[in-house]
Order: C-alpha cells, then structure tokens, then sequence
C-alpha cells in the first residue's frame, strides 16, 4: 500500500528529500506538497524553536489536506560558545499523533555570517547575497554552497528524515522504554 505523505512546504528541496528518504528506506509513498507556516520565525536559532516550526508545519500539513501523514522540515541555525552552526529538523506526524523527529548534521558558519543572523537576517538572503545567485534556500542551500556540493540541503534534510524513521524502521528497539 502506498502511503500518502504531504510536506507542509512547497519548497522543492524539502520535496526531493522526502521521495529520497522514503524511497532508500523502501517505503513507497505519494507525496504532496502544500504551503503552511511553521509558526516560528523566519530565521529559527534554537534546536528547541526549529522542533517546534517541524512539527507545527506536519500539522498544518495534514490539517491542510485532510488526512495523511504530515512531514515537516525546517533549518535552524544554533548558537554555541564555539561558533554558530547550521542545522535542520524532521518530523513525521501520523493521524493517530504518533511524532517521529530526527535532526541532520551541523555545519559550523562564518563568523561574518554568523554576525549577521544574530542581528536578525535570515540565512537565505544572506546566502544569495555572498554568492551572487537566487534563492539558494531552493537549491543547495548554504550546506551546498559551504561544503562544494558533497552535502546539499537535499541531502541533509534526507538524512534528517532517515532519522526520523529509526523508530519506524526498529520499532523492536525502541519498545519498553
């Protein structure tokens, strides 16, 4: 049986990152994709405030559409005694309220960028700006353009999404608490 999953964004990168997570874990599933806030900011720079912009846009997702399994993904930056570093969150939300989260590496940014996002900008423009291209958020993202393609905000929300699935994929491991 195919599930349906709706992506609570419209952004193609979060779109590739499911079919991709989905299809390497040998899950097929339809996925579809509908505009709906995060109800954070624009620019979230705490694990906790990214968490809860993923779980609110699976919601929303479902809510959007009626029914389904909702995902949502969202970046988030983490400022640390060590520097600031970039990251980004999954949540997989069924219709029983069942919650799967999982979270992608971390890259550490440039201080001058760094600098700016305290100040309140948001990553996107500052990365469009620095390169010169337009919306880098919809390609490879700041990920993309720091680690020369190896790992592109595709792949990294990918990953993040496999980790949403562990529970999924071991329920044998994470039973009896």
């Amino acid at each position: 049986m195919v599930e349906k999953i709706i992506v609570g964004s419209t952004n193609p990168v979060k779109y590739q990152a499911t079919k991709e997570a989905f299809d390497l874990v040998g899950r097929p599933v339809e996925v579809k994709s509908v505009d709906v806030g995060s109800g954070v900011s624009d620019q979230p720079t705490t694990d906790s405030e990214a968490i809860r912009g993923a779980i609110n846009r699976a919601k929303n997702a479902i809510e959007r559409f009626g029914g389904g399994v909702g995902l949502g993904l969202e970046g988030s930056t983490h400022d640390t005694e060590y520097g600031m570093f970039l990251t980004g969150w999954a949540c997989i939300l069924n219709e029983e309220g069942s919650k799967y989260l999982g979270g992608g590496g971390r890259l550490k940014l440039p201080e001058k960028v760094a600098r700016r996002l305290r100040e309140g900008e948001e990553l996107g423009p500052i990365m469009d700006e620095i390169t010169g291209e337009e919306d880098v958020k919809k390609g490879p993202g700041a990920i993309g353009i720091f680690t020369r393609g190896v790992i592109t905000r595709t792949t990294a929300y990918r990953d993040a999404l496999i980790f949403a699935m562990a529970e999924m994929l071991r329920p044998d491991l994470y039973q009896g608490g």
